[in-house]
């Protein structure tokens, strides 16, 4: 692994600290808890925003998305009105989240983690500024090679090669892998972000995307292209398991507009002028991932951390026990 323990968030940077120790999914609990694991999926995974993603990938698979018979053949026309189309998501999402928080100042600092706001002068950024250089890196690497997973695997569809379970025949089989989605979803990028942080992957491609401790929207999918080529590896999994091609969408759209929201660098968003009106924000969980590197590789749904002895629930006794751990392996 690599030695990334200096590079922490200074106290002077710190700012809204929500109420820990926080918790996690009990998905992984022994005994097992049915009941409350279910409970978990339907709320916070699918409400508010697995129901809203999944509603927008419902509208892009009907309305936005080329003709199955286009897609027979790999052409650039087709291809390149799907990167147009996941591009114009992200712009929308990263965007509107940068320009009411970052731009606007429209909360200021309230719920925000980090006292600094985005650095228009670091020279580890291109252009010495972090959302030009986050904007760059989302933009023409990120949509570019998750439009090229998704262009496959529509490819592969429109040619019979991946076998299409339709709603008419299957609705309560695609109704479970919606759900599915954000569980593949996390389990996956926990195992690409282990790998992630190993000695020559974090070298030569994860510490692009970790130079940002201080997050915001742009910052979602802001990585090193072959970090891409590994985050958005998740849709080979839609290449042996037949699915329908909105699953496939949903995907898409879950791994590479949805980070705009964890990584925004505020717990909650206000709405409107009304006091204490406010939506989920970034997740604290992945936040002190940010913070501090060696903790918290996955996400709550799936809190696989739990089992590997990487979680940090935002108390001194897990920061103690997370040190304790990296002298140990500086140690041996």
């Amino acid at each position: 692994m690599a030695d990334t323990s200096s590079a922490v968030a200074s106290p002077g940077t710190k700012g809204y600290e929500p109420d820990v120790p926080i918790t996690t999914s009990p998905i992984l609990d022994w005994p097992p808890r049915p009941l409350a694991s279910l409970l978990y999926l339907l709320k916070p995974v699918m409400l508010p925003y697995g129901a809203l993603w999944a509603a927008v990938a419902a509208l892009v698979w009907n309305f936005l998305t080329p003709a199955m018979e286009r897609m027979t053949n790999l052409h650039p026309g087709w291809i390149v009105e799907i990167y147009l189309r996941n591009a114009l998501m992200v712009i929308v999402v990263a965007g509107t989240l940068h320009l009411a928080l970052y731009r606007k100042r429209a909360q200021q600092q309230r719920y925000k983690y980090n006292r600094q706001w985005m650095s228009t002068t670091n020279d580890e950024f291109l252009w010495t500024n972090q959302t030009r250089d986050n904007m760059f890196w989302s933009l023409v690497s990120g949509v570019t090679i998750w439009t090229a997973y998704e262009s496959l695997t529509m490819w592969f569809y429109a040619n019979g090669w991946v076998a299409t379970v339709e709603w008419s025949s299957a609705w309560l089989y695609l109704s479970v892998l919606t759900v599915g989605v954000y569980v593949w979803s996390v389990i996956h990028f926990y195992l690409n972000h282990r790998l992630l942080h190993v000695g020559w992957f974090y070298d030569h491609a994860h510490y692009l995307h970790h130079r940002n401790v201080n997050t915001g929207p742009w910052t979602g999918i802001s990585m090193h292209p072959l970090e891409h080529v590994i985050y958005f590896s998740l849709f080979v999994l839609w290449w042996v398991v037949p699915a329908h091609p909105f699953i496939v969408i949903l995907c898409g759209l879950f791994q590479g507009a949805a980070p705009a929201v964890s990584h925004a660098g505020f717990e909650r968003f206000e709405l409107g002028r009304r006091e204490g009106r406010t939506a989920p924000g970034a997740d604290y969980f992945h936040h002190l991932h940010h913070r501090y590197f060696e903790c918290n590789y996955g996400n709550r749904p799936v809190p696989i951390d739990k089992l590997f002895g990487t979680f940090h629930d935002g108390t001194p006794e897990a920061h103690a026990r997370m040190r304790q751990r990296m002298k140990s392996r500086r140690v041996t």
